[in-house]
């Protein structure tokens, strides 16, 4: 490849770092998203999407040193890594990045974790390739040119990461590394439907699952020599360059991630923020609620937005419906959803009086905040909160110990509290086992 462009800038620098170059607390941070797209997976295993998949790709990569999480199933790093991907991102409570509009970890943790598991790698270089997967796939992102790239939707990127890992991970040179990049943006599904959807009603999701396949294929394809368009990052209206490789030695992306509590769009979380907040402070009980209003940004009013969603991936991308499991279950109705809130009178109750109007403020803070105003009407007065940034962004944290809690929550019914004790230990003391294979590390994950 030519020199000078952006992509060969990149791709030296993936491949060239090396652990002593990246701060103690981006590899501790990398140990941290394994914990949390580990929670993420086990409470999305049993969603039918996941199934569906396992069951489709059984048929043409069943063989292969690779586990399916919470199975007996080994399989080739791409069938293995897209199945775990597809659980994590199940329940949308998997990680983001705000500014990138969304969700990384899901693509480049299970593709990590795949390879690492084939290469018999060290917990060290897979930490390494973590960092690195995030950079990457956020930088390509970040480098989106706004006016053709109107979609947010995370599979157009995140593959970008997974063949990032899997590149770092083999010992990719600089041209092999760059041709993976290249071919795993162009080969990435474009999903050009799914914003018309408002999200919901799919298991596509936003085809992080698939871009974990299509990337990690890419990788492979670079490394037998297929070849991608080589100018894509130079064309002026898809990408930025210039961007792509802004302080290329500050491998700092992942410390911009955003954390989840609750399992639904991340664009829902203000509203659910600030009225968790009004109940609380003026004890109101959902049956005291008269009437709300949510102020937001395009983006969230353009969700589906169901009052009385039939299926929970519906009702990850219903603010209505999410406020209304909010106000009679608590947090913990959506941590994950309680599936008996889809036919729960009271639910839809709160549901029918919530109404979600567009607000210009909100709008022109997006995407570097994803806030809302949350106008209440109770039995008795009414009070509003905004909420710019809600529990978990990077500038209102969910601390290593929030983040251990979650996982708790999340695998509450999968593992015991011994099972959950060992893997939140080991991934609080992951970094501190540099020579440990990644594969005997990654056990505990089939719990």
């Amino acid at each position: 490849m030519a020199a000078g462009r952006a992509i060969d800038e990149l791709a030296s620098a993936l491949v060239t770092v090396r652990h002593s170059d990246l701060d103690d607390r981006l590899i501790e941070r990398a140990a941290d998203c394994v914990l949390d797209v580990a929670g993420a997976a086990a409470a999305g295993r049993d969603a039918s999407g996941v199934e569906a998949m396992q069951t489709a790709l059984q048929g043409s990569m069943s063989s292969g040193p690779c586990r399916v999480w919470r199975s007996d199933l080994q399989m080739t790093s791409a069938a293995a890594a897209t199945i775990n991907a597809m659980a994590a991102t199940a329940l949308d409570i998997d990680d983001g990045h705000r500014m990138a509009a969304g969700h990384p970890g899901a693509a480049v943790i299970t593709a990590a974790v795949a390879v690492a598991e084939e290469r018999d790698a060290s917990v060290e270089e897979f930490l390494v390739a973590v960092v690195l997967g995030y950079e990457a796939s956020i930088r390509v992102a970040l480098a989106r040119q706004p006016a053709h790239y109107t979609s947010t939707v995370s599979g157009r990127w995140s593959g970008v990461g997974a063949a990032v890992a899997a590149g770092r991970l083999r010992g990719y040179s600089p041209e092999k590394m760059a041709q993976a990049i290249l071919l795993s943006e162009q080969q990435a599904p474009r999903l050009s439907s799914a914003m018309l959807h408002g999200f919901a009603g799919s298991t596509v999701k936003e085809g992080i699952a698939w871009s974990v396949l299509t990337g990690l294929m890419s990788a492979d394809l670079a490394a037998a020599g297929f070849l991608a368009y080589p100018d894509t990052f130079e064309q002026g209206e898809l990408y930025d360059p210039n961007a792509l490789i802004a302080d290329l030695a500050d491998f700092t992306a992942i410390d911009g991630l955003f954390f989840k509590p609750f399992a639904c769009c991340r664009w829902i979380h203000a509203a659910l923020d600030g009225l968790q907040e009004i109940m609380s402070t003026h004890s109101i009980a959902a049956h005291h609620l008269r009437a709300i209003e949510i102020a937001t940004f395009r983006r969230a009013v353009e969700l589906g937005n169901h009052v009385a969603p039939k299926t929970e991936m519906e009702a990850q991308f219903s603010i209505p419906f999410c406020l209304g499991a909010m106000a009679v279950g608590g947090a913990e109705a959506l941590a994950p959803l309680d599936l008996s809130m889809l036919s729960d009178r009271g639910v839809r109750s709160v549901a029918e009086k919530t109404k979600v109007v567009f607000d210009d403020e909100m709008e022109s803070a997006f995407p570097a905040r994803a806030a809302a105003v949350t106008r209440v009407r109770y039995e008795g007065g009414y009070t509003e909160k905004r909420v710019d940034a809600p529990f978990g962004d990077p500038t209102n944290p969910m601390s290593r110990g929030d983040l251990q809690s979650k996982f708790r929550r999340l695998t509450r019914h999968t593992m015991d509290q011994r099972r959950q004790d060992e893997i939140i230990t080991l991934m609080e003391h992951l970094h501190q086992l540099p020579s440990t294979s990644a594969r005997q590390a990654f056990g505990l994950l089939q719990y």
